[in-house]
């Protein structure tokens, strides 16, 4: 990976010799933590908005552009950044970074298309209400960490109804700053892309800084909460614990640790969960890490008159250190296996610049490749120690009769 600076923008070039395509992403490092309250859901409504309409561009030219020559062209919000990207093939390279451009720094907002995209989110909102894991994972990061960061991306229905176009047109204008642009091209890159981006980037102005992350947030443990929803048969379930930061070196072990108790149908989960027990069709372990904190959440889905078995069982294989030991292995061996796997693709590499710098880390894959590497068992096992024992968070989504988890601790 090579890093460049144009008019002010750090630019960092992937290159795949054998590639005949490109991927190219531009990164705005500001996300739904750094709005305020009353503004909840803006970065989000910006996204959108962005493929309505340019300066240049009417809303079906825009994506019409880049389609044509069977490329794609997307975007997405998270927590702490936005990001505007498209995949095409590499002759057609000028032609999309003009519109990834325009994208994101031309919108127009018109009040029409405004009204319009309104609804389009709104339905966006209603299917993620509708969606019992979406529902459910929602409510568990707002309930622990409430404030900024606990907040859903696509914000809160009533600020979805009330942010205007020029509430629009304002936020973009103070929070779409040069300094907070990245960009990242993966794929067939040469030296020519550098003098098109120097062409396309000339014309941007710098303006002043917008507005500043907030403090990171602090777990909150929480009672058992469950959300009655009788047009379910399963209950949906979730398990919270806090972990440390990606700043932190005990994220590494805590990587292969992930990776033992919930990735693959070779899992722990998978296997004492559902192989041996047949509790569950779907279970998993997942982690969330900002720089300085984080989460790790255990999923699965089951019936009703299931829950004191699963909870029993959930209880015995989290508290058998020697079973996470068995696993470490196959957690490490595995997590740098997938690693391997993303160096091959142009797509998922930029994916894994964006992560590291959304989060302001400029961490190379061989870098972490090496930091896996070094994670040796006694790491491992203080990690399980730290972030697995302990005391859980719990939270449900489903039918009356699933209620019974609200008597469910979970201590490790």
């Amino acid at each position: 990976m090579e890093r460049h600076t144009v008019n002010e923008i750090e630019i960092f070039t992937i290159p795949f010799d054998k590639a005949r395509t490109i991927s190219c992403a531009f990164l705005i490092k500001k996300g739904s933590a750094h709005e305020p309250e009353e503004l909840a859901g803006i970065s989000h409504f910006i996204e959108h908005m962005a493929f309505r309409g340019t300066k240049s561009y009417d809303h079906f030219s825009l994506k019409y552009t880049v389609e044509v020559v069977g490329g794609t062209l997307n975007a997405f919000t998270d927590k702490l950044a936005t990001a505007y990207y498209a995949k095409v093939p590499e002759f057609h390279f000028g032609k999309t970074l003009n519109v990834l451009k325009e994208i994101t720094f031309y919108p127009i907002f018109s009040p029409e298309d405004t009204e319009i995209e309104r609804k389009i989110i709104l339905e966006e909102y209603k299917m993620s209400q509708d969606d019992p894991t979406s529902k459910l994972f929602d409510t568990l990061v707002e309930t622990v960490w409430p404030g900024p960061y606990g907040r859903p991306i696509i914000g809160r229905k009533e600020t979805i109804e009330k942010i205007s176009s020029e509430d629009l047109r304002e936020y973009h204008r103070k929070n779409y700053n040069l300094p907070d642009t990245k960009i990242i091209l993966a794929g067939k890159v040469n030296d020519d892309y550098l003098s098109l981006l120097e062409k396309e980037l000339s014309e941007l102005e710098r303006n002043k800084p917008g507005d500043p992350l907030p403090p990171p947030p602090s777990f909150e443990h929480t009672e058992p909460r469950y959300i009655v929803r009788n047009d379910l048969e399963q209950v949906h379930i979730a398990l919270a614990r806090p972990i440390c930061g990606r700043n932190s070196e005990d994220i590494y072990p805590l990587y292969v640790l992930n990776t033992a108790l919930g990735s693959g149908m070779s899992s722990i989960l998978f296997h004492e969960i559902r192989e041996k027990e047949g509790f569950v069709y779907d279970v998993f372990s997942q982690i969330y890490a900002l720089k300085e904190t984080g989460i790790i959440i255990v999923y699965a889905a089951l019936s009703p008159e299931k829950i004191d078995e699963f909870f029993s069982k959930m209880k015995e294989v989290l508290s058998n250190e020697s079973l996470f030991m068995k696993n470490f292995e196959y957690g490490k061996t595995r997590y740098l296996g997938k690693l391997d796997m993303v160096t091959d693709n142009p797509a998922g590499m930029m994916s894994f610049v964006i992560d590291n710098l959304s989060h302001d880390s400029l961490e190379t894959i061989e870098e972490r490749v090496e930091r896996i590497k070094n994670v040796s068992k006694e790491d491992y096992r203080r990690a399980y120690e730290r972030f697995i024992a302990g005391n859980w968070s719990v939270f449900g989504i489903g039918p009356e009769s699933g209620k019974i988890i609200e008597k469910h601790e979970m201590i490790v």
